[in-house]
């Protein structure tokens, strides 16, 4: 058995204080990069599942750019070389 190279990100998210709208625009958002994923709303959070053909370097500068403007915070779960890749230096 190999393992699947889909990474996993979560999300809190903190516009409109973790809504199930706000997490579902999330979702949306993530998923036209080729992302899946559900919100949990006991957390108001969002995971992400991250297939290797998604669109790896927006997703990253996405998620980068939703942080700074306090719409959510973010956190690696399990990742791959390919998504570290995306890492600026």
């Amino acid at each position: 058995m190999q393992p699947s190279q889909n990474c996993t990100i979560r999300l809190i998210v903190l516009k409109d204080a973790g809504s199930a709208a706000a997490r579902q625009s999330v979702l949306e958002v993530f998923h036209r990069l080729g992302t899946t994923g559900e919100g949990i709303e006991r957390f108001g959070m969002v995971a992400l599942d991250v297939p290797p053909q998604a669109e790896l370097l927006k997703i990253r500068e996405l998620l980068e750019h939703g942080e700074t403007r306090e719409w959510w915070h973010w956190e690696e779960g399990c990742v791959t070389a390919a998504w570290e890749a995306t890492a600026r230096p």
